[in-house]
């Protein structure tokens, strides 16, 4: 059924039918149409041309452009008083620019157009563009002695972050001038280990409760896990009143360590995370947005025509001309904004919130749509003013609207205004302002639901194994180290091929330099040669690398005590003598043995392999190695014994 429009808007949309059709009736031919008649839509110009073209209408010397469309709680008007009153003191001329549109992350990108901006302008002086908060995003110095590094390094080293452009303006203002950063704004020590952990354990923040209770659960659960390990030990050996003193103290100091945390949590003043962000309150409610200097600006571009295009409205105006004819098609009045959008500007980059706000402003009764960049393409956001309609219905076909330009997106988004029912009123609510801001629940409930038993039962009783196992660590493994061999059976081809490597070195001296060897080691040198060479077996090859060694050791000192250590002879020849109950009387050691007790000596005894068994050196006790410690006792003796014994194996 028909819709019933207010006057005005259906006034609006008949002559947006009917006026071409008649334009067209009247107008000369084609060809009498003067050659510079303006275009439907303008071109973009520079960004350099746009802000130039702005600083040129602000006061010489003294000029300040702050965009309407800056976010933040600071209305544009106040931010563009603060930075008048931060650059006046300085006596030089200043051209600054306060807009989201410029910088990192934005359309504009990271190319520098202040140069530009002063070949348009003519003027020397101090030149800045800033975001809405927290930084600078350009600055440049010409014909005047502020020291553009001192700006830069001030505002690096300050504490800007989140800080309004006047404030920051101050900051730059101090450096340039060479002065102090104004109050408030030194860096400031961040404390370390200790300030994070306060702020993770603040009961203000979203996680600090749940991060609270979880560390004590921990500290709770490795008490009482350490106490009942105590007292197992405890009461294995027969002790009763350790057992007792353990539980009762690792009781009492849970009880005080979790009684005081919840208290402190629960008790804590309302602050941090609790309070809801005022810019999302503003969400909630009519106009949408902090600041309305831009939709009320584009709301009066509206009133004179249904098509409005930001200056630097950075995507393809291609098409744009043909955007009011379709506007004009829908069923009800359809008003379009093609305008900039980023995360820092009021509506916080959203074109559904941006709507939202310049429907709220506008006069005129009808569906206000605003479309604008996003990084695969054209966002689209609607809102309706006068009118009622549901908030998903219209929301919907602008959401999932694909197209790749502005106008093609507009005459999609006025095609599917054809699918919603609208009806007089002005009770239209667009859905995010029914979304709740999300506060943390009550501290309480985090406190335990949130980590507490987590750690009381599973992390805390796991890290009091961790160091109980630390602890056995400690204490054992010197004492594994004492007690473990030193080295595993050998077999005869490590033996062997240590046998060869002594011998080697005894038969180069013997061949080359015979005088260098004493002439009591002369014989014992000569039968580890010959030994040698009849194929020998474990404790044969043994015999022969001691011997060797003791040559050798020799030939460097002859009165080198060369008695081999009784624990392996392998080991460094014998330092010290001690009494051995398992060795039968004082033996001599290596340096290393005389430091370990006797059970341990015993232990470690050098083994030799023989098949898939093994067995200590010293199983034969009688063998002329063994009792004439390889050479250390009779050496003549036992090298009789030795070759003249059927040793071929």
């Amino acid at each position: 059924m028909p819709f019933p429009h207010r006057a005005r808007g259906r006034l609006r949309a008949l002559l947006l039918t009917v006026a071409p059709a008649l334009l067209l009736l009247s107008a000369p031919a084609a060809a009498d149409t003067p050659d510079d008649a303006a275009p439907a839509v303008a071109p973009q110009p520079t960004y350099a041309e746009h802000f130039a073209g702005l600083l040129a209408q602000e006061p010489e010397g003294a000029a300040v452009v702050v965009d309407g469309a800056i976010g933040g709680p600071v209305p544009p008007e106040e931010v563009e008083r603060g930075i008048h009153e931060a650059f006046a003191p300085l006596g030089a001329p200043y051209h600054i620019v306060v807009t989201p549109y410029l910088g990192a992350g934005t359309d504009g990108g990271m190319d520098d157009i202040l140069p530009a901006v002063r070949d348009r302008l003519g003027t020397d002086g101090f030149y800045a563009v800033l975001p809405p908060s927290g930084g600078f995003t350009e600055l440049a110095v010409y014909g005047t002695d502020l020291s553009l590094e001192g700006g830069r390094d001030a505002v690096y080293d300050a504490e800007v972050y989140g800080e309004p452009a006047h404030e920051v303006a101050r900051v730059l203002a101090a450096g340039l001038s060479g002065t102090e950063v104004p109050e408030g704004f030194e860096e400031e020590d961040e404390g370390g280990f200790l300030a994070e952990f306060r702020a993770d354990t603040d009961p203000t923040r979203h996680n600090g409760p749940e991060n609270l209770g979880f560390l004590v659960g921990i500290v709770a659960g490795a008490l009482l896990s350490g106490a009942g390990w105590i007292t197992w030990r405890s009461l294995r050996r027969g002790r009763i009143v350790v057992p007792v003193a353990a539980v009762l103290t690792a009781l009492s100091a849970t009880g005080v360590l979790v009684a005081t945390t919840y208290a402190y949590t629960v008790d804590a003043p309302v602050g941090g995370h609790e309070i809801a962000d005022p810019e999302k309150l503003v969400r909630l409610e009519p106009p949408y947005v902090v600041s309305t200097a831009r939709v009320e600006r584009i709301a009066a571009a509206l009133a004179e025509d249904p098509l409005y295009v930001d200056p630097i409205m950075p995507l393809t105006r291609e098409g744009l001309e043909d955007v009011p004819a379709a506007l004009a098609a829908a069923p009800v009045p359809v008003f379009a904004a093609a305008v900039p959008l980023n995360h820092e500007d009021e509506a916080e980059g959203d074109p559904e919130v941006l709507a939202a706000a310049l429907a709220s402003v506008a006069e005129e009764d009808g569906v206000y749509l605003v479309v604008g960049p996003r990084h695969d393409g054209v966002a689209v956001g609607a809102a309706a003013h006068g009118l009622e309609a549901d908030a998903y219905a219209l929301w919907s076909p602008m959401a999932f609207n694909e197209e790749r330009t502005p106008a093609a997106a507009l005459e999609s988004a006025a095609e599917a205004l054809a699918e919603v029912e609208f009806t007089a009123g002005d009770g239209y609510r667009p859905g995010f302002a029914d979304r709740e801001v999300s506060l943390p629940g009550p501290r309480g409930e985090r406190y335990w639901a949130g980590g507490f038993f987590g750690g009381l039962l599973l992390v805390g009783p796991l890290l009091a194994v961790a160091v109980i196992g630390l602890f056995y660590l400690a204490v054992h493994l010197p004492r594994l180290a004492r007690s473990r061999p030193s080295r595993t059976a050998l077999g005869e081809r490590a033996l062997r091929r240590l046998a060869v490597r002594e011998t080697g070195r005894v038969r180069a001296l013997v061949d080359r330099e015979p005088d260098r060897i004493p002439a009591g080691s002369m014989v014992q040198a000569e039968a580890a040669l010959m030994l040698m060479d009849r194929s020998p077996r474990e404790l044969d090859l043994l015999g022969i690398t001691v011997l060797s060694r003791r040559v050798l050791a020799a030939v460097e000192d002859p009165d080198a005590d060369t008695v081999p250590c009784i624990v392996d002879p392998l080991h460094p020849f014998a330092a010290e003598r001690a009494q051995s109950r398992t060795m039968g009387g004082r033996v001599p050691l290596c340096e290393e043995c005389a430091r370990l007790d006797d059970r341990t000596r015993s232990r470690r005894v050098l083994r030799l392999r023989g098949g898939a068994t093994s067995h200590s050196y010293r199983v034969k006790p009688q063998d002329p190695w063994i009792r004439h410690s390889f050479g250390a006792k009779e050496p003549r003796r036992m090298v009789d014994l030795l070759l003249k014994e059927n040793r071929v194996h």
